[in-house]
């Protein structure tokens, strides 16, 4: 037990230090508003809204995610608008979680001394979760930790489900089904794809203990689908009458169901290629990111994959146990349901987990081959470990400032309006105004025109500039598009912009109004 424990710590100390780099880093995309912009979170009379769930009806970033609220709250009361501290969370919760999914494997895998030992599988697998590169954008922009915050949730009510039952006595089964119900509402009360959490819970029920009791069991199980059922329907009924941040809801991949879906089957391949070789990852993909991924090699691709799973599924309930919980993770943030953000990195955390299952299942048969192909196996894991850690320390530079992330997006998917919108802000604020107008005209080009932030950020840069009449002329332009750039203030209480460009926009306004 010791020894699993050092090696578990050792699991932790190797994620923690790989990703130390991101002390130094800045807040970046959503945090600055969330930390730098809303005073939400820096104001304790609000704890009560986030601890009852009244947040859900006010207009507030992350008002239906009040565990993740919660979180950035209690970084504010210690960490104030200091970014070092809020890396310190995000880290430190990677590093937990990549140690009890070792833990977690540890109790699924073979015991130890067999010739299918799974404490090394084990160790090899969390040490692929810990340093796999699309894990970085959840740990590195600590807004994102949402999914950092929904995976520790479940894998703390996986402990907590396995320990129930093992030991009579009604008020240690009833305080460890407490625990695991909780854990799996605090989950989904950070992000909605917490609802795999009662799904992953039924899952190891049914393959590991469902010759036990069954109303123990069922009572447990019932109350983890309520409470998380529960809080999902308050979520998409709670809802603020009136938003000022939320002015657009989030649409289709396709006007039609089954396009959506022929678009949702490249996103996957792409994922998929992205899991085993990780390449071109982005702040913002887009048709862009998905451009070589034909429908017909998309399905095909996703049907192999599928497939092997439900092969593997039936013939070793460890596969199937990972595979639970990568589809359970994978299918809340697929566009079935529409979400703003079609593709992400962070939407493969949680699944990435269930996939390190798999490895760890797959590294145990390879024990069992003889030694050259076991030591060929080993070799190409742990060559692959040292690439993708090379490649997450790359990543976290990527994610260090607003100017890093917004050229490398740019670069990445140069149809990506947001990245040259974003990157015309960011060299603004370093003070670089001639060098921001060019992005602000791309992505005014883009955009065809249609969005007003490109064109004042144009205007702001002629002004910085010298150029008073272009900067009038693009300023009365974004003004017409959304007429709160007429007055800044309202933009800033939507949080659309920051407070030092709310008063650069306020002298343009003021010399635009008429007399």
């Amino acid at each position: 037990m010791l020894r699993q424990l050092l090696l578990a710590l050792l699991i932790a100390a190797a994620a923690w230090l790989l990703y130390a780099r991101t002390l130094t880093a800045d807040f970046v995309w959503d945090a600055r508003a969330k930390v730098l912009t809303s005073d939400f979170i820096h104001e304790p009379a609000n704890l009560p809204d986030v601890l009852t769930g009244r947040v859900l009806t006010r207009d507030v970033l992350d008002n239906n995610r009040p565990a993740n609220l919660l979180s950035l709250m209690v970084d504010a009361a210690l960490w104030g608008k200091r970014p070092a501290g809020y890396h310190l969370t995000s880290i430190t919760l990677h590093a937990a979680n990549c140690a009890m999914l070792f833990l977690l494997l540890l109790r699924l895998l073979p015991a130890p001394g067999g010739i299918s030992d799974g404490t090394w599988p084990a160790f090899i697998a969390a040490l692929a979760f810990a340093a796999h590169p699309l894990n970085c954008e959840a740990v590195a922009e600590v807004s994102y930790r949402e999914d950092l915050l929904v995976t520790a949730s479940i894998l703390v009510a996986l402990f907590a489900g396995m320990a129930f039952l093992r030991r009579p006595g009604f008020w240690r089964n009833l305080a460890l089904g407490a625990i695991c119900t909780l854990a799996l509402l605090f989950g989904v009360a950070a992000k909605e794809n917490g609802v795999a959490g009662p799904v992953v819970l039924a899952a190891y029920w049914l393959l590991w203990r469902r010759d036990e009791p069954a109303l123990p069991w069922a009572l447990l199980l019932g109350g983890a689908f309520v409470a998380v059922g529960g809080f999902l329907t308050a979520r998409f009924n709670l809802l603020p009458e009136h938003s000022i941040i939320f002015t657009s809801a989030p649409v289709r991949l396709d006007p039609s169901l089954f396009g959506t879906v022929l678009v949702q089957l490249r996103v996957w391949a792409m994922q998929f290629s992205q899991v085993i070789v990780p390449h071109n990852l982005c702040a913002d993909y887009g048709p862009w990111s998905i451009r070589g991924y034909s429908v017909a090699v998309s399905a095909a691709a996703v049907a192999l994959a599928a497939g092997a799973q439900l092969y593997g599924a039936a013939r070793n309930r460890l596969v199937a146990f990972g595979s639970v919980i990568f589809w359970a993770g994978l299918l809340p943030v697929s566009n079935l349901v529409p979400i703003f953000r079609p593709i992400a990195d962070r939407f493969l955390y949680l699944p990435l987990a269930g996939l390190g299952v798999l490895l760890a299942q797959g590294l145990c048969l390879a024990a069992r081959l003889r030694t050259p192909l076991r030591a060929a196996v080993y070799g190409v894991a742990v060559l692959w470990l040292g690439a993708a850690a090379g490649m997450t320390f790359r990543r976290e530079g990527v994610w260090h400032d607003s100017l890093a992330l917004w050229e490398d997006t740019a670069l990445r998917n140069p149809l990506s309006s947001a990245a040259a919108d974003n990157l015309g802000w960011a060299l603004l604020a370093a003070d670089r105004p001639q060098e921001a107008a060019p992005p602000f005209r791309r992505a005014i080009e883009l955009t065809g025109g249609t969005q007003a932030d490109p064109m004042a950020g144009l205007a702001l840069a002629a002004d910085a500039t010298g150029q008073p009449a272009a900067a009038d002329a693009a300023f009365a332009r974004a003004a017409a598009l959304d007429p709160r750039y007429a007055h800044p203030a309202d933009l800033l209480r939507a949080l659309v912009i920051e407070s030092d460009v709310a008063g650069k926009l306020e002298l343009l306004a003021r010399r635009n109004r008429k007399p």
